[in-house]
């Protein structure tokens, strides 16, 4: 395989790795931000509220970073 071609395979999955993590952001929104209240008071929901929000975020973060490096190590030993 030659560089050009694995740099489109690459591109092709880093494109469909950045819309599931778009779909895991969406589909994660109501889980995320509107945690069940019952036998909660406000504060404790607001706090559940954002650490699922830095979780998710977290997460997601992690993922890209993780991608990006594994990127960069094979572009780097490729050719």
């Amino acid at each position: 395989m030659s560089p050009y071609q694995l740099s489109v395979a690459l591109g092709q999955w880093t494109l469909w790795i950045a819309l599931a993590l778009v779909a895991v952001w969406v589909g994660t929104g109501r889980w995320r931000d509107y945690p069940r209240p019952e036998g909660k008071s406000a504060e404790e929901v607001a706090s559940v509220a954002r650490f699922r929000s830095r979780l998710v975020n977290r997460s997601i973060l992690a993922v890209a970073a993780l991608w990006i490096l594994t990127n960069v190590v094979i572009a780097v030993w490729a050719p």
